[in-house]
Protein backbone atom coordinates (compact mmCIF):
# COMPACT_ATOMS: atom_id res chain seq x y z
CA UNK A 1 0.00 0.00 0.00
CA UNK A 2 1.21 3.55 -0.74
CA UNK A 3 2.07 5.74 2.01
CA UNK A 4 1.39 9.06 2.47
CA UNK A 5 2.93 12.53 1.58
CA UNK A 6 3.52 13.43 5.14
CA UNK A 7 5.81 9.56 5.69
CA UNK A 8 7.93 10.13 2.74
CA UNK A 9 11.27 9.89 3.15
CA UNK A 10 14.15 8.48 1.48
CA UNK A 11 15.63 4.84 2.80
CA UNK A 12 19.72 4.97 3.30
CA UNK A 13 20.23 2.53 0.36
CA UNK A 14 18.38 5.06 -2.03
CA UNK A 15 20.65 8.13 -0.38
CA UNK A 16 23.54 6.07 -1.09
CA UNK A 17 22.41 5.09 -4.79
CA UNK A 18 21.51 9.06 -5.70
CA UNK A 19 24.94 9.81 -4.63
CA UNK A 20 27.10 7.29 -6.76
CA UNK A 21 25.06 8.92 -9.48
CA UNK A 22 25.29 11.75 -8.65
CA UNK A 23 29.50 12.25 -8.42
CA UNK A 24 29.65 11.31 -11.67
CA UNK A 25 27.40 12.74 -13.41
CA UNK A 26 27.89 16.35 -11.86
CA UNK A 27 30.31 17.34 -14.55
CA UNK A 28 28.05 17.33 -16.77
CA UNK A 29 24.85 19.25 -15.72
CA UNK A 30 25.53 23.11 -16.94
CA UNK A 31 22.80 24.60 -15.35
CA UNK A 32 19.24 23.81 -14.14
CA UNK A 33 16.85 26.95 -13.49
CA UNK A 34 13.08 27.15 -12.41
CA UNK A 35 12.97 25.40 -8.98
CA UNK A 36 11.27 28.33 -7.89
CA UNK A 37 8.20 26.63 -10.33
CA UNK A 38 8.12 23.73 -7.96
CA UNK A 39 4.96 23.03 -6.04
CA UNK A 40 5.76 23.64 -2.44
CA UNK A 41 3.35 20.44 -1.79
CA UNK A 42 0.92 18.17 -2.98
CA UNK A 43 0.67 15.87 -6.05
CA UNK A 44 1.60 16.84 -9.13
CA UNK A 45 3.02 15.41 -12.61
CA UNK A 46 6.90 16.14 -13.96
CA UNK A 47 6.07 15.65 -17.74
CA UNK A 48 9.55 16.40 -20.12
CA UNK A 49 11.11 15.54 -23.30
CA UNK A 50 13.05 12.61 -23.38
CA UNK A 51 16.24 11.85 -25.50
CA UNK A 52 18.43 10.24 -23.22
CA UNK A 53 18.97 7.87 -20.17
CA UNK A 54 20.76 10.78 -18.43
CA UNK A 55 17.35 12.71 -18.60
CA UNK A 56 16.10 10.17 -15.36
CA UNK A 57 19.57 11.04 -13.96
CA UNK A 58 19.39 14.81 -13.90
CA UNK A 59 15.44 14.66 -13.34
CA UNK A 60 16.00 12.05 -9.70
CA UNK A 61 19.38 13.61 -8.63
CA UNK A 62 18.64 17.49 -8.91
CA UNK A 63 14.01 17.06 -8.20
CA UNK A 64 14.64 15.16 -5.34
CA UNK A 65 17.20 17.22 -3.75
CA UNK A 66 14.97 19.91 -4.18
CA UNK A 67 11.98 18.63 -3.12
CA UNK A 68 12.84 16.52 -0.18
CA UNK A 69 10.30 13.82 -2.09
CA UNK A 70 10.75 10.81 -4.23
CA UNK A 71 9.95 11.36 -7.58
CA UNK A 72 7.98 8.43 -9.20
CA UNK A 73 8.91 7.33 -12.61
CA UNK A 74 7.63 5.31 -15.40
CA UNK A 75 9.89 2.85 -16.59
CA UNK A 76 8.75 0.58 -19.75
CA UNK A 77 8.42 -2.86 -18.62
CA UNK A 78 11.12 -3.84 -21.48
CA UNK A 79 13.98 -2.94 -19.00
CA UNK A 80 12.62 -4.86 -16.44
CA UNK A 81 15.00 -8.00 -17.44
CA UNK A 82 18.15 -5.62 -16.98
CA UNK A 83 19.26 -5.65 -13.10
CA UNK A 84 20.38 -2.40 -12.78
CA UNK A 85 17.14 -0.86 -14.25
CA UNK A 86 15.07 -3.64 -12.05
CA UNK A 87 17.43 -2.53 -8.54
CA UNK A 88 16.79 1.57 -9.79
CA UNK A 89 13.41 1.45 -10.63
CA UNK A 90 12.74 -0.53 -7.14
CA UNK A 91 14.90 1.58 -5.16
CA UNK A 92 13.40 5.34 -6.18
CA UNK A 93 10.04 3.11 -6.13
CA UNK A 94 9.30 3.78 -9.48
CA UNK A 95 6.30 2.66 -11.96
CA UNK A 96 6.69 -0.10 -14.21
CA UNK A 97 4.70 0.80 -17.58
CA UNK A 98 3.50 -2.00 -19.94
CA UNK A 99 2.70 -0.57 -23.31
CA UNK A 100 0.35 -3.41 -23.44
CA UNK A 101 -1.79 -2.83 -20.66
CA UNK A 102 -1.85 1.13 -20.96
CA UNK A 103 -4.89 1.08 -18.74
CA UNK A 104 -3.45 -0.67 -15.92
CA UNK A 105 -0.15 1.24 -15.57
CA UNK A 106 -3.00 4.69 -15.93
CA UNK A 107 -4.18 3.19 -12.72
CA UNK A 108 -1.39 2.76 -10.72
CA UNK A 109 -0.09 6.48 -11.83
CA UNK A 110 -3.25 7.59 -10.48
CA UNK A 111 -3.60 5.97 -6.93
CA UNK A 112 -0.03 7.23 -6.78
CA UNK A 113 -1.15 11.15 -7.62
CA UNK A 114 -4.24 10.01 -5.07
CA UNK A 115 -1.92 9.27 -1.94
CA UNK A 116 -0.25 12.76 -2.79
CA UNK A 117 2.94 11.52 -4.96
CA UNK A 118 4.73 13.13 -7.76
CA UNK A 119 4.64 10.94 -11.18
CA UNK A 120 7.47 11.97 -14.00
CA UNK A 121 6.21 11.03 -17.00
CA UNK A 122 8.41 11.20 -20.97
CA UNK A 123 5.02 11.97 -23.22
CA UNK A 124 6.76 10.76 -26.05
CA UNK A 125 7.02 7.38 -24.68
CA UNK A 126 10.80 6.56 -26.07
CA UNK A 127 13.96 8.28 -26.75
CA UNK A 128 14.72 10.80 -29.26
CA UNK A 129 17.59 9.65 -31.22
CA UNK A 130 18.47 13.30 -32.08
CA UNK A 131 17.12 15.58 -29.28
CA UNK A 132 14.23 17.28 -31.79
CA UNK A 133 11.16 16.77 -30.09
CA UNK A 134 8.73 14.01 -30.94
CA UNK A 135 4.86 13.66 -30.88
CA UNK A 136 3.30 13.68 -26.94
CA UNK A 137 0.94 10.32 -26.63
CA UNK A 138 -1.78 11.12 -24.85
CA UNK A 139 -1.33 9.37 -21.43
CA UNK A 140 -0.21 12.22 -19.77
CA UNK A 141 -3.07 14.30 -20.75
CA UNK A 142 -5.33 11.71 -19.20
CA UNK A 143 -3.46 11.39 -15.75
CA UNK A 144 -3.62 14.81 -15.59
CA UNK A 145 -7.37 15.31 -16.36
CA UNK A 146 -8.54 12.16 -14.06
CA UNK A 147 -6.37 12.81 -11.17
CA UNK A 148 -7.20 17.17 -11.67
CA UNK A 149 -3.47 17.78 -10.51
CA UNK A 150 -1.18 20.35 -12.26
CA UNK A 151 1.40 19.41 -14.99
CA UNK A 152 5.52 20.69 -14.50
CA UNK A 153 6.71 20.87 -17.99
CA UNK A 154 10.39 20.23 -17.75
CA UNK A 155 12.73 21.22 -20.97
CA UNK A 156 15.94 19.20 -21.39
CA UNK A 157 18.67 20.05 -23.56
CA UNK A 158 21.67 18.46 -24.83
CA UNK A 159 21.55 15.35 -22.94
CA UNK A 160 21.70 13.24 -25.60
CA UNK A 161 25.38 14.13 -26.44
CA UNK A 162 25.82 13.80 -23.07
CA UNK A 163 24.60 10.00 -22.90
CA UNK A 164 23.63 9.39 -27.02
CA UNK A 165 21.13 6.66 -27.71
CA UNK A 166 23.50 3.18 -27.59
CA UNK A 167 26.19 5.03 -25.95
CA UNK A 168 27.53 3.04 -22.71
CA UNK A 169 29.75 6.03 -21.54
CA UNK A 170 29.09 9.43 -21.05
CA UNK A 171 30.41 12.00 -23.79
CA UNK A 172 32.64 15.40 -23.12
CA UNK A 173 29.24 17.78 -23.19
CA UNK A 174 26.84 19.63 -20.57
CA UNK A 175 23.28 19.66 -20.41
CA UNK A 176 20.61 22.03 -19.11
CA UNK A 177 17.13 21.74 -18.05
CA UNK A 178 14.35 24.68 -17.50
CA UNK A 179 11.51 23.69 -15.24
CA UNK A 180 8.27 25.81 -16.27
CA UNK A 181 5.71 26.58 -14.28
CA UNK A 182 2.73 24.86 -13.61
CA UNK A 183 -0.19 24.24 -16.56
CA UNK A 184 -3.39 23.52 -15.02
CA UNK A 185 -6.97 22.19 -16.84
CA UNK A 186 -9.41 23.25 -14.82
CA UNK A 187 -11.68 24.44 -17.86
CA UNK A 188 -11.72 20.72 -19.27
CA UNK A 189 -11.99 18.79 -16.01
CA UNK A 190 -15.93 18.94 -16.66
CA UNK A 191 -16.38 18.16 -20.09
CA UNK A 192 -13.56 15.74 -19.82
CA UNK A 193 -15.52 14.20 -16.70
CA UNK A 194 -18.70 14.02 -18.65
CA UNK A 195 -17.30 12.63 -22.23
CA UNK A 196 -16.05 9.78 -19.53
CA UNK A 197 -19.16 8.99 -18.24
CA UNK A 198 -21.05 8.90 -21.82
CA UNK A 199 -18.45 6.92 -23.16
CA UNK A 200 -17.47 9.64 -25.92
CA UNK A 201 -14.54 8.15 -26.95
CA UNK A 202 -14.08 10.74 -30.02
CA UNK A 203 -14.58 13.65 -27.31
CA UNK A 204 -12.54 11.96 -24.84
CA UNK A 205 -9.60 11.76 -27.08
CA UNK A 206 -10.11 15.55 -28.55
CA UNK A 207 -10.19 16.63 -25.03
CA UNK A 208 -6.72 14.65 -24.24
CA UNK A 209 -5.06 15.58 -27.37
CA UNK A 210 -5.98 19.59 -26.61
CA UNK A 211 -4.24 19.25 -23.41
CA UNK A 212 -1.28 17.20 -24.32
CA UNK A 213 -0.62 19.73 -27.26
CA UNK A 214 -0.44 22.35 -24.92
CA UNK A 215 2.32 20.47 -22.80
CA UNK A 216 4.20 19.50 -25.16
CA UNK A 217 4.24 22.92 -26.80
CA UNK A 218 5.24 24.60 -23.00
CA UNK A 219 7.95 21.47 -22.97
CA UNK A 220 9.36 22.53 -26.28
CA UNK A 221 10.10 26.33 -25.39
CA UNK A 222 11.79 25.65 -22.22
CA UNK A 223 14.03 22.99 -24.62
CA UNK A 224 14.54 25.77 -27.22
CA UNK A 225 12.21 24.14 -29.91
CA UNK A 226 9.06 24.04 -31.61
CA UNK A 227 6.35 21.44 -31.03
CA UNK A 228 5.35 21.08 -35.16
CA UNK A 229 2.35 18.39 -34.75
Amino acid sequence: MLESQKSDSFSLKYRLTRLIFFLPSFPFVKKIMGFQNLPGSGPFIIASNHSSHFDWIVLLIYLTRYLKRHVHFFSTIKYASNPLFKYLVKTSQGIWMDPKEPARSLYVGLQFLKHGKIVVVFPEGTRSPDGKIRKGKTGVAALALLAKVPVVPVGLINTHKVLPRGAAFFRLARCEANIGKPLTFDNYYKDYEEAVDQNDLDRVLEIEETVVRIIMREIAKLSNQEYPF
